[in-house]
């Protein structure tokens, strides 16, 4: 019994050893888990920390990126201000110039003029391109023999825009001036020696349709040969308050249809008061019924006729101004002065004012 006992108590005592050492065993790992928990807490803070730190760096370096945007943004603000400053400078600087150069130009166009014009029917103009063609350039074998320049101008254009600057060197101020004065609507031809012995252009009676220069021992007159023995479909109107010429022609030889109009139109009155604009009002009326006549001349020679090539005009402005208004847009229209007297008028005469040249003496 007693050892059984003693057994026991032996058993127990080493049971209970056991469960001792094994509670040292829980409370070590158990202080050991909470030391690694609090470990990895620190660790988790720590890289918290790095990444505001890493945030806080981004958004001082955006912050200095926006306030370099924003310096660029007002700089290129000023300068742009600047640039429009500027710009209306020289806007204001160019108009100046510009107002100056036209003022010159008025200047220099009183200044200098034609040593003499006249006008040339189609048979003189013949008989002058015959001789101004055998005029020939060059002297000593040493000299070259290019030294005449002749230029075909269209309307519109200038020596600028056909010579280059070698050949315009060559002309005299006097001669780009007379020039630019002409302000021709079918262009011009100029017969320049470049020593001065012949300088003279050519209004032909239509239009140059394109510009070219020629600097060789000879003039080159050929191209307006061409241009004077061409046929071109006409429509001619010699406008005028009270009697106008109506005509078509198919060539430079005759007219196939011509028509003088006449109506009745008041003379000008001179007088002042009601009176005056009574009168002037019935004066305009019988202007406009002289146009409706007119147009109606026009439009039967229009309805007959779709291959018509140009248009020329003379007469009172104001009557031009309103048929052009009723014309087709798709005709060619040229003015030109013409000082015919209307009450001996004959389509012979028209034709020969209408193909004439005239030549300037610069």
């Amino acid at each position: 019994m007693n050892g059984k006992k003693a057994s026991r108590y032996g058993n127990a005592a080493k049971k209970e050893g056991r469960d001792g050492k094994e509670d040292v065993v829980k409370g070590i790992s158990s202080l050991f888990g909470k030391i690694s928990g609090k470990e990895q807490l620190e660790l988790e803070i720590d890289r918290l920390n790095s990444r505001i730190v890493e945030l806080e760096i981004d958004i001082k370096t955006a912050q200095i990126q926006l306030e370099k945007r924003e310096k660029l943004a007002r700089d290129a603000v000023a300068d742009k201000q600047e640039a429009e400053s500027r710009l209306n400078q020289e806007l204001v600087r160019m108009q100046t110039l510009t107002h100056e150069l036209e003022s010159l130009r008025v200047e220099a166009s009183e200044k200098f003029e034609f040593r003499g014009f006249e006008t040339l029917s189609l048979a003189a103009m013949r008989t002058y391109l015959f001789k101004i063609a055998s005029f020939r350039g060059g002297g000593p074998p040493s000299s070259s023999a290019e030294e005449l320049l002749t230029v075909y101008l269209p309307p519109a254009s200038r020596l600028s825009d056909v010579l280059p600057e070698r050949l315009l060197d060559k002309l005299s101020e006097n001669t780009c001036v007379l020039l630019e004065k002409l302000d021709s609507e079918t262009g011009l031809i100029l017969f320049h020696d470049i020593h001065r012995m012949i300088s003279e252009a050519i209004v032909p009676p239509l239009p140059i349709n394109g510009g070219a220069w020629y600097l060789k021992d000879s003039f080159e007159t050929s191209g307006l040969e061409k241009g004077l023995d061409a046929d071109y479909r006409m429509l001619v109107l010699l406008l005028h308050a009270g009697e106008s010429f109506v005509g078509f022609a198919p060539d430079h030889h005759s007219f196939e249809n011509e028509e003088l109009v006449r109506s009745s139109v008041k003379e000008k009155h001179t007088k002042g008061g009601f009176s005056q604009r009574r009168f002037e009002r019935l004066r305009e009326e019988d202007i406009a019924h002289h146009l409706e006549k007119v147009m109606e001349a026009v439009n039967r020679i229009l309805e007959a006729r779709e291959d018509i090539d140009c248009v020329i005009m003379s007469g009172d402005l104001q009557l031009m101004r309103e048929v052009e208004k009723r014309l087709p847009f798709d005709l060619d229209i040229i003015e030109k002065s013409m000082d015919l007297k209307m009450e001996k008028l004959s389509g012979e005469e028209v034709l020969r004012a209408v193909l004439s040249c005239r030549r300037y003496l610069l």
